[in-house]
């Protein structure tokens, strides 16, 4: 099965890391003992994120409370994002170089970036009138003088979700009059009959973050002209090799790079090419021996 062996290797390089870096204790449950958890006073100390460029001060703006999934489990990709994408509020040009080397140099200025995002829904704008969120999202300033944003979802070990029966999304995504089926329809990017397999537990989680970028350039056209969906993953993640390469199929055609896959160990290069400074340096090293397997 796709990422059974990967998901042993990066559990044993996070118990590694954590023991040669933070601490040999970790959590223990009721019924078990997870190494790869930090302990609870560790996890409300940051220690699962960068020291460095206020990343912790910024989760704590987004999430004051601590959760125990997201600032101890090391191996989950809750946390990851803002290790990823925080550093680059401190110096945006370097974000702007990086990206465009992503999107094709069409990046004039990055104007804003924020983690763990969902647009407000009002009365006006109820983009998928869901909880749907970003991992990341940023708004940048195009080299045809409009407005867009680059969003993304970030993943580590993961696979495919089961979808849980009954649930609001399920009705959400079998809805023919809803916001599903109307933005699918409405932005034009997929080859016709395609949402059955959209649909399915492997593109599903794609297909909706793809959307929520997709209804923000509907609702808010006068805003953005252009938006693009990314998903982040280890080279090692064959799950989402494969799931993006197919889901980019499903798609008329990507010449305004609407969607796109970015590894971490590219992501990484990227970031080494246009590195401004030690401090930065610093930071993706960091990357490099925390998360590349």
């Amino acid at each position: 099965m796709k990422n059974v062996k990967f998901k042993k290797q990066a559990e044993k390089h996070q118990v590694e890391y954590k023991e040669k870096y933070i601490s040999k204790e970790y959590k223990k449950f009721a019924d078990k003992t997870v190494q790869y958890w930090l302990t609870d006073e560790d996890g409300k100390k940051g220690k699962n994120y960068y020291n460095g460029f206020d990343v912790f001060k910024i989760v704590r703006e987004r999430y004051p409370n601590f959760d125990a999934m997201r600032d101890s489990n090391m191996l989950r990709s809750e946390h990851i994002p803002f290790n990823l994408f925080v550093p680059f509020k401190q110096n945006l040009e370097f974000c702007k170089q990086v990206f465009n080397e992503i999107m094709g140099n069409v990046i004039v200025f990055i104007n804003e970036i924020k983690i763990e995002y969902a647009p407000e829904i009002t009365e006006e704008n109820k983009y998928l009138n869901d909880r749907t969120s970003f991992d990341a999202y940023i708004e940048y300033t195009h080299t045809d003088n409009s407005k867009g944003i680059i969003t993304v979802e970030v993943k580590y070990t993961e696979k495919e979700y089961k979808l849980e029966k009954g649930s609001k999304q399920e009705k959400d995504i079998n809805d023919e009059t809803g916001k599903y089926y109307y933005v699918t329809e409405k932005c034009g990017i997929y080859k016709p009959n395609v949402i059955d397999k959209l649909k399915t537990d492997l593109f599903r989680q794609i297909w909706r973050n793809h959307l929520l970028a997709e209804s923000i350039l509907i609702e808010d056209k006068d805003k953005f002209k252009h938006a693009h969906s990314l998903i982040f993953y280890p080279k090692c993640n064959e799950h989402f090799a494969d799931a993006g390469k197919q889901y980019a199929e499903m798609l008329v055609d990507n010449k305004d790079s609407k969607f796109g896959v970015v590894t971490f160990e590219n992501f990484i290069e990227k970031c080494r090419k246009h590195c401004p400074n030690n401090e930065f340096k610093n930071w993706i090293d960091y990357l490099q021996e925390r998360y590349i397997v």
